[in-house]
């Protein structure tokens, strides 16, 4: 996979956004702008986790559309392409990221992407840009596990990406 196509493509999406809405990111504040993609992403996430329901003691899992549920994570995704085009960490292709292995559970890693969201957070707010590649790397390694464990193929999920957002 080539990482630096959907790097590229959600970069022309926001543009066009952006354009379209004719959205000033100097009159909503440096500040407000760096939160939002942070507060997307985990609210995006956050959609996954309850679609999943995987966070309820519930003993019948309930059957999700899995176009509905990869619609959800793609939307996510792009996110997290947001933040890593906005910090120059569109620099990353598949090689480098580390999956996790399969014994751990989606609650887990649902957790654990919430903490590296918080840690990248901090450390691009302090202007640790090593700590925050490495976090980052961490962050789409992590996400890319989630996906495994939702059912979808990386090649899947790229392709989808593709076929949606690259019009």
């Amino acid at each position: 996979m080539e990482l630096y196509q959907l790097f590229k493509i959600q970069d022309i999406l926001e543009n066009k956004i952006k354009s379209a809405v004719d959205m000033d990111e100097h009159a909503l504040g440096k500040d407000n702008v760096f939160d939002l993609r942070f507060l997307a992403f985990q609210v995006k996430l956050g959609e996954i986790a309850n679609l999943t329901k995987c966070y309820k003691y519930t003993k019948a899992e309930k059957v999700i559309p899995r176009e509905k549920l990869l619609f959800r994570y793609v939307d996510a995704m792009q996110f997290l392409l947001s933040i890593g085009n906005t910090h120059d960490f569109n620099i990353i292709d598949d090689s480098v990221l580390t999956p996790v292995t399969t014994e751990e559970h989606t609650i887990k890693l649902f957790s654990w992407i919430y903490e590296d969201i918080t840690h990248l957070r901090y450390a691009l707010g302090i202007q640790n840009y090593g700590d925050a590649l490495s976090v980052y790397l961490r962050l789409f390694s992590r996400y890319i596990s989630l996906g495994r464990m939702l059912g979808f193929t990386f090649e899947e999920v790229y392709h989808y990406y593709l076929s949606n957002y690259a019009a």
